[in-house]
């Protein structure tokens, strides 16, 4: 019986020791991750303030368009001009260098 009791008492100091190594190296990884995080966070912080005081141009663009395309009809009995839509497209680019339009 004295020996039951010594065997259970032994098993269960080794589970405990295994469940605090377990513990320690987890809490190991989990403090190197979050040393990590402050280090990306820190150096997020410090582009996103570069970023900020970086000096900028605005333009303010507007892009107006009227396209009046015409055909005119001349035949026996038809004469005068259809309006035609017309779908074009244009693109404004604007580069930090040069301002172009296609």
């Amino acid at each position: 019986m004295k020996k039951w009791i010594i065997i259970i008492i032994g098993g269960c100091a080794l589970a405990a020791s295994a469940a605090i190594a377990t513990l320690s190296v987890s809490l190991k990884s989990k403090a190197e991750m979050c040393a990590e995080l402050k280090q990306r966070t820190k150096e997020q912080s410090r582009v996103i303030d570069s970023l900020l005081n970086r000096r900028m141009t605005v333009f303010d663009v507007q892009l107006h368009v009227t396209d009046k395309s015409r055909f005119a009809i001349y035949g026996r009995y038809n004469k005068g001009t259809i309006n035609v839509p017309n779908e074009r497209r244009y693109e404004l680019t604007i580069d930090s260098t040069n301002v172009s339009m296609k």
